[in-house]
């Protein structure tokens, strides 16, 4: 075996990038129609939906590679504008009650059920 680390490549992080993009425009528009009417319940759940599994996909995958140092410069510096810009719309994902972005690279933690009382 060799001691020689072998230089990893950069990853392609563009669709990423892409999709995350394209939620936090669908975030502000959602946010805006919202403001003019009332947007329904379902409207929220859905948008909800789409949100949750960007953040659970996409941007978990790319903080991963951040933290592993497989992003090139300029990569890196788009994950961290993607980063700030999300930091800034914390108020709306708050008003809409969605799923907030963990920069952390680890799972996130399942919420613990508590054991059923049997029924006497």
């Amino acid at each position: 075996m060799s001691a020689t680390r072998h230089r990893t490549r950069a990853v392609d992080i563009d669709h990423d990038v892409e999709l995350i993009t394209q939620q936090i425009t669908a975030l502000r528009e959602l946010a805006k129609r919202d403001d003019e009417q009332a947007i329904s319940e379902g409207q929220r759940y859905d948008f909800s939906i789409r949100w949750g599994t960007v953040l659970a996909g996409r941007l978990r995958r790319l903080t991963h590679y951040s933290s592993l140092g497989h992003l090139d410069e300029a990569d890196e510096r788009r994950f961290h504008a993607l980063r700030d810009e999300l930091c800034t719309l914390s108020h709306v994902i708050e008003r809409f009650r969605l799923a907030t972005p963990n920069f952390a690279d680890e799972p996130p933690t399942a919420k613990r059920c508590s054991p059923r009382k049997q029924r006497g």
